[in-house]
Formats: structure tokens, C-alpha cells, sequence
């Protein structure tokens, strides 16, 4: 059995959760101890002669074996996913774009390179028989400054003799015509927007300083009134008790069903803002507070560390299986390497496609693997090991050549969010939670597994 006994503040109760099972509740620490000695195949007379604890245990199905865990992630490079990150112009300067976009010297990727990626994912869709392939546009800019090229992208795809699955990660700061050609030609919109005006004006203004509020809800009121498709990204910021106010205000006033958030600390652009110890428990209270507000609406919010329900043994898909190309035509094992400047470049450069060949360097890819590897193993005692995964590997490392076994302030918010999903799960079933076992997350009736298709 996975079994994790978890202390309850000083309250000598235990947070009792089987993550393979999906079963939880809380218990005393006579239960605590129980659960691990049956977990342990050491049930002693005492404990066998407790026919109360034993038929409650029975009755919430704690003594079934664990399920065989999801299958391990396949390695062979064979994606159906292209992820084009087109660009690293912006038109807005957002205060904590790690990306800096907008300020570095421009670059593009080529709509040669685009098609020869489609080309590349389709291709093995077809060979492994999948019903659709996939193509993303997303970058360390703003996709649709590279208009032409989105577009050409595009239209390439449909040619297809295979369905495919369109998407776009944008800023929303489009002209009615960019809106009207995205809802008829897409199929989804990640729509990055923090919230009320004066959040999103002041964290994302355009570069003459002007607030961007007003663009971007124009285009929310368009696409709620087609029934687009799209999904809105928030980052939230200090101070933490503004963000349940965000998701009551998206909530309230759009038609949006799933919201996604990521924090950041020590504001910044050109890189991640990571907080101190300590610093991450006013946004563990405070997500867990906007969880509340957004179930009372009937929406979804999630965060990416801390993904209750999914059992999985890699964080995100891009280091395994997804077609990741920069301007540069690099390949990379992130969405976020849009350029040269990123600090993990080091170890998520793992090829280039030159022409319609990709050239993949197989030792650094396994490096990077055996990197994930080793980090994942070293988490086996965290409650969060089958979700969590080992995290997202740009933003659990400060380095490239980091200490991987090294547990920062990012794996306190994710345990804390964790346990506090866990006990409104428990609090939901009148004290347990129990949901048959699964290797994805369902939202819509779509199966997701990577964090960032929970968007769509």
C-alpha cells in the first residue's frame, strides 16, 4: 500500500491518504497507527480484535490492495504534440514576464519551421493510428504579433488528411478582426488575464503604460457570446488576499469554466520570482479560499503543483512528448525556452529542426531524464508524489546545476494546497473521499493528463 499518515496541526488527528486507492479521511492517531501497521502486513491481535476500527476501515474500502500505478511516461521521442513558440515580440510588459518579452531582440520563427513541425506530429499520429494530432501556439511573446505566421500555420494544418486539434496561449490583445478569424479557425483559447481592472492594469500593462483591462474583456465578452471555447490564466501576486476577489469578479462576469493559477513573489522581469521560506503559506490561504468561491459558481480553478485526482509519474508532457520548437529552431523540453536567455537552457535544449529533419541529442534529452529521474525518487516520502510528480522542473530548480534532491518554499505551497483539497474532498463525502482509481483528470468529458491541457 501508498500510504501517507499526515499530522493535522496539534490537533493529534492524521490525515490518512492512500493516493493510488484515491481514498482518504482523517483519524486519530490510534487510526493513524493501524493503517500503517495493515499497511505494513504487521495487524496485530490488538488491532485485529478491534472489530469497530476494522469494519470502519472495511466499509471505506481501505483494505483493498493498491491498484497497479499509471503506466511510466514512454521515453521514445514520437509526439503528436507541436508546441510553435512563435515569437518573443509582446505588446504588453507585463511586471513578472520571466520571458522579459518584448525588450530582447526580436525573434520569430519561421513559417518554414512551423510546417515542418505540423508535418513531423502528424506524421506520427498517422503512424500510431490516434484519432487527432495537436498543434499549440504559445512563445516567450505574444503569438498573434506573429499574425502571418499563425495563420499560415493554421491553414497548413487543416490541409491535413487527420483531424487536429488547434489551440493558442495569448494575452487576448487582439483587434476584432484577429478575434473573429481566432474564434473561427481555433478550438481553444489559454487566455493569460489577472482578474479586475485595476489588478490587470496594473500587472499587465501595454508598453506606453496604459492599462490593457479594457481590450482584453471586449474579446472575453466576444467569445462569451459564440461560447468559445477558452480557459483564463491568472498569476496572482502579493498581496494574496485580492485573489479570491479575482476569480468572485471572473466568476461573476464571464462565462469562462476553468481557471488556472500560478504565483509569483519578489516581482521581476527576465525571471521567476521564487519565494523565501515561509513566504508561500499567504498563497496556500489564499488559493484555497478562491477554490471555495470558484466551486460555489460551479467553476474549476486549479494550480499546476498540486493536481488532486491525477496520478501520474511525470509533471507535464514537453521533456517526453511534445514537438517544442523556438525561433531558433531549437527543441526544447519547456514552453518557456523561447530564447538563448533562459537560465535552464543548459539542460532543456535537447535538439534542432533544420528543414523538415529534427536532429535530437539523445545524451542531453537522457541527462534531463535522469535528472527528473532522480528528483522524482527522492519525493517518495511526500504525500504529493503521485500528483505532483517531482514538480515542474524550471521552477523546483534555481539552477541548472542545482542540488535536485534540494526541497524549496515551491514544495511547502504544494503540499499545503494538497492537504487542503484533500480535507474539503473529505469534508465533500461526509469524511471520506473515495473516487475509482484513473490515470487522468476528466473535465468535460476530455481526458487530461499534462497541466497545461486542463486549459482546453
Amino acid at each position: 500500500m501508498h500510504l501517507y499518515t499526515v499530522p493535522l496541526d496539534q490537533s493529534n488527528k492524521y490525515l490518512i491518504y492512500r493516493p493510488l486507492l484515491r481514498l482518504a479521511f482523517v483519524g486519530n492517531r490510534a487510526m493513524a497507527d493501524l493503517c500503517r501497521d495493515i499497511a505494513e502486513g504487521d495487524a496485530g491481535i490488538r488491532h485485529l480484535q478491534d472489530s469497530k476500527a476494522l469494519g470502519f476501515l472495511k466499509s471505506v474500502h481501505f483494505l483493498q490492495e493498491d491498484p497497479p500505478p499509471p503506466s511510466e511516461t514512454p521515453t521514445v521521442f514520437d509526439p503528436t504534440l507541436a508546441v510553435l513558440l512563435l515569437t518573443n515580440r509582446c505588446q504588453l510588459r507585463c511586471v513578472y514576464c520571466y520571458a522579459d518579452a518584448g525588450e530582447l531582440p526580436e525573434m520569430d520563427l519561421s513559417p518554414e519551421l512551423g510546417k515542418a513541425g505540423i508535418d513531423i506530429v502528424c506524421e506520427n499520429a498517422q503512424r500510431q493510428r490516434t484519432p487527432y494530432f495537436e498543434v499549440s501556439f504559445h512563445g516567450g511573446g505574444e503569438p498573434t504579433v506573429a499574425w502571418q505566421t499563425m495563420r499560415d500555420c493554421t491553414a497548413y494544418t487543416r490541409e491535413k488528411a487527420l483531424p487536429a486539434r488547434v489551440t493558442l496561449t495569448s494575452n487576448g490583445v487582439w483587434s476584432p478582426n484577429q478575434r473573429q478569424w481566432i474564434m473561427d479557425h481555433l478550438d481553444g483559447v489559454s487566455l493569460s488575464m489577472d482578474g479586475r481592472q485595476q489588478t490587470q492594469d496594473g500587472q499587465r500593462p501595454f508598453l506606453s503604460g496604459e492599462g490593457s483591462f479594457d481590450v482584453v474583456w471586449r474579446n472575453i465578452r466576444a467569445m462569451d457570446e459564440k461560447s468559445f471555447d477558452y480557459a483564463i490564466r491568472l498569476t496572482a501576486t502579493d498581496p494574496w488576499e485580492n485573489f479570491p476577489k479575482e476569480i468572485e469578479f471572473l466568476s461573476q462576469e464571464t462565462g469562462c469554466k476553468h481557471f488556472h493559477v500560478e504565483p509569483t513573489f519578489h516581482i521581476q522581469r527576465g525571471t521567476h520570482g521564487d519565494p523565501l521560506s515561509g513566504e508561500g503559506k499567504g498563497f496556500v490561504e489564499s488559493f484555497l479560499q478562491a477554490v471555495d468561491v470558484a466551486d460555489g459558481f460551479g467553476r474549476t480553478l486549479m494550480y499546476s503543483g498540486a493536481r488532486l485526482g491525477l496520478l501520474t509519474d511525470t509533471f507535464c508532457t514537453a521533456p517526453y512528448q511534445a514537438l517544442v520548437v523556438n525561433p531558433l529552431g531549437h527543441l526544447v523540453s519547456c514552453y518557456e525556452l523561447a530564447g538563448r536567455e533562459h537560465p535552464m537552457n543548459a539542460i532543456s535544449v535537447i535538439g534542432q529542426l533544420k528543414q523538415s529533419e529534427i536532429f535530437l541529442d539523445e545524451t542531453r534529452r537522457e541527462h534531463l531524464h535522469q535528472l527528473l529521474r532522480v528528483r522524482r525518487d527522492a519525493c517518495q516520502d511526500c504525500y504529493c508524489y503521485w500528483s505532483c510528480a517531482g514538480d515542474c522542473y524550471v521552477r523546483a530548480l534555481p539552477s541548472p546545476d542545482a542540488d535536485v534532491n534540494l526541497r524549496r518554499e515551491r514544495c511547502a505551497i504544494n503540499r499545503g494546497i494538497t492537504q487542503g483539497l484533500l480535507l474539503r474532498q473529505i469534508a465533500k463525502g461526509n469524511g471520506v473521499w473515495y473516487a475509482p482509481y484513473r490515470s487522468e483528470i476528466m473535465v468535460d468529458d476530455k481526458r487530461v493528463k499534462d497541466p497545461s491541457d486542463i486549459l482546453f
